[in-house]
């Protein structure tokens, strides 16, 4: 593989994992409106805070989920351009510029949302929310890493058998264990799919790779 077509892949795994890494710092204190909804009775919502909740979610999830499909397509594009033998440089980097865009107008559209979700709880509502909410309720939809409050570092991995799951790489080391390492020693997460995986770890990176660099 050439030189630009591995950095290529490298930026393309760093921006995938600066989503990871934003969705992370909003699960601590923030709130989905599935979540808020899903413990209305147990943390005491007025019916007026149920109605403002559901409104603030039907306001942005049409917007936000138009930008997603977007983003979906660019990154699928990117992601063909670099399987190629002769990878574009121009085209690839213009691409993920795209792809990085697309990404800043969806961080700033969910943090809005949550922050008003959020705005709409009481101080003891929100902190009788961060007690009730499990480590599934802290898996943000379509994040396969995360990190739960306890703090313990989960990884979800689709299938039971060892060659179903992805690969585990800490600074650079194959490993199978992660529950000894502390969250906030990770400076640095990737997730890679498919093809881009199996090219820099190998076929049994098929199923994809959980790239993790962790501070000195």
């Amino acid at each position: 593989m050439s030189t630009m077509k591995q950095l290529l892949i490298i930026l393309f795994a760093f921006a995938v994992a600066q989503q990871v890494s934003a969705q992370e710092s909003f699960q601590k204190e923030l709130f989905t409106a599935d979540v808020v909804l899903k413990y209305r009775t147990e943390i005491g919502l007025t019916e007026q805070q149920v109605e403002r909740v559901k409104k603030i979610y039907a306001d942005h999830i049409s917007i936000f989920n138009s930008k997603k499909w977007d983003l979906d397509a660019e990154l699928l594009t990117l992601n063909k351009s670099l399987t190629q033998v002769y990878v574009d440089e121009k085209v690839s980097l213009a691409q993920l510029e795209k792809i990085r865009v697309l990404e800043d107008e969806l961080k700033r559209m969910k943090l809005a949302m949550l922050i008003k979700i959020k705005n709409e709880l009481k101080e003891p509502q929100q902190e009788q929310l961060k007690k009730l909410r499990t480590d599934k309720d802290l898996a943000s939809e379509g994040t396969t890493t995360i990190i739960s409050e306890n703090p313990k570092l989960m990884i979800r991995a689709i299938g039971n058998q060892a060659g179903e799951r992805p690969v585990f790489i800490v600074n650079g080391e194959r490993m199978t264990d992660l529950q000894n390492i502390d969250p906030d020693r990770i400076e640095s997460m990737a997730v890679l799919k498919g093809a881009t995986a199996a090219a820099l770890y190998g076929s049994d990176a098929k199923n994809g790779a959980i790239v993790i660099t962790l501070r000195k």
